[in-house]
């Protein structure tokens, strides 16, 4: 089954972060309750984390610049910059 590129989708994510980006700095200078930012974080991350399978989903189909993944190696690197932790 082949993949229907849609970069929107990508778009959407990367606003839906923003924004959330924006929020957690206007609840800080609110002064509003730790644990409703913390949430806020953690949606922003969860967010992060969607938008990393998005981008890597697009890099295997070939819709991201046309040349799709072909080789395990080429895959473990992608794999390993998107999540490696420094």
């Amino acid at each position: 089954m082949k993949k229907t590129c849609c970069p929107e989708k990508i778009i959407s994510q990367l606003h839906r972060i923003e924004g959330q980006v924006r929020s957690v700095e206007k609840m800080y200078n609110e002064k509003r309750n730790i644990e409703e930012i913390a949430r806020v974080i953690k949606a922003a991350r969860a967010s992060m984390d969607s938008l990393s399978k998005s981008l890597i989903d697009d890099k295997i189909s070939g819709c991201y610049d046309g040349q799709r993944v072909i080789d395990k190696k080429e895959l473990s690197k992608l794999i390993k910059v998107l999540f490696d932790v420094t």
